[in-house]
């Protein structure tokens, strides 16, 4: 009878908690694949000494996601500059393959993703149907005591030879917490994703969620707004451009 009555103030918990938890802070840290960690294929010594220092600088990268009802926002949490040279390197080459200076924010069913390109500051109105092939498993796992569901699907960007290349995403994302978003532009889920690979190559996974009535979200500014048909142009462009001096010098593209 006990047994019975402490499961059902679980779920009505749980209900209430799905019902009325739309303002909420997740703290998220990135990690690399083990064959991403493997620096004995490296052979120069200045390349390894930098993503080495890169690599011990994960732990201190945190990825925060704010939710109040239909908004979010996901961006990078700055910390304070590190005395040690290594470390600050390795942490700002961290921070670039964690999120860089992005900020992606969503209201209602709008998505925009706020970046620098060549040194100018965009506010691209993002793709809303990127994330709308998610083939979702029976597949379950527990993280940080939310039941999570894997989900699975793979979209489409170009390659540094402006080939297509199809990129595949395995999320895992809680019903429990009845908010289609996640880190970085991640969504399209019937839940929270929790946790997220990209690439076979970096995962995102939460490690906070914390519950706060005042959580307060603030629209980065951006001089000029592009489409990101519009941002590809001009990505591919600066490939080209990168390619031709390459060629022209003889370096490794």
């Amino acid at each position: 009878m006990i047994m019975k009555r402490v499961l059902l103030i679980s779920i009505i918990f749980n209900l209430c908690f799905c019902a009325t938890a739309q303002n909420l802070k997740i703290t998220y840290k990135m990690d690399y694949s083990e064959e991403q960690k493997d620096l004995s294929k490296i052979e120069n010594m200045m390349v390894r000494k930098y993503r080495k220092n890169e690599i011990a600088a994960l732990p201190y990268v945190e990825l925060i996601l704010l939710i109040k009802g239909k908004t979010s926002k996901f961006y990078t949490e700055s910390i304070m500059p590190f005395e040690n040279r290594d470390m600050q390197s390795g942490y700002n080459a961290a921070l670039v393959s964690a999120n860089g200076k992005r900020v992606f924010y969503k209201e209602n069913n709008a998505k925009f993703i706020f970046e620098d390109i060549d040194g100018k500051n965009y506010k691209i109105l993002a793709n809303t149907e990127k994330y709308n092939s998610w083939e979702i498993t029976k597949e379950y796992k527990m993280i940080l005591g939310y039941k999570c569901f894997k989900a699975k699907m793979e979209y489409k960007t170009y390659d540094k030879y402006m080939e297509p290349l199809w990129v595949p995403v395995e999320a895992w994302f809680t019903p429990e917490i009845s908010v289609s978003t996640g880190p970085l532009d991640f969504d399209g889920l019937p839940g929270l994703i929790l946790e997220a690979t990209k690439d076979d190559r970096i995962t995102y996974v939460a490690t906070e969620i914390k519950r706060r009535e005042d959580v307060i979200i603030e629209i980065p500014t951006a001089k000029k707004t592009i489409t990101y048909q519009e941002k590809d142009t001009i990505v591919k462009k600066q490939l080209l451009e990168i390619k031709k001096r390459s060629e022209m010098y003889g370096t490794e593209f």
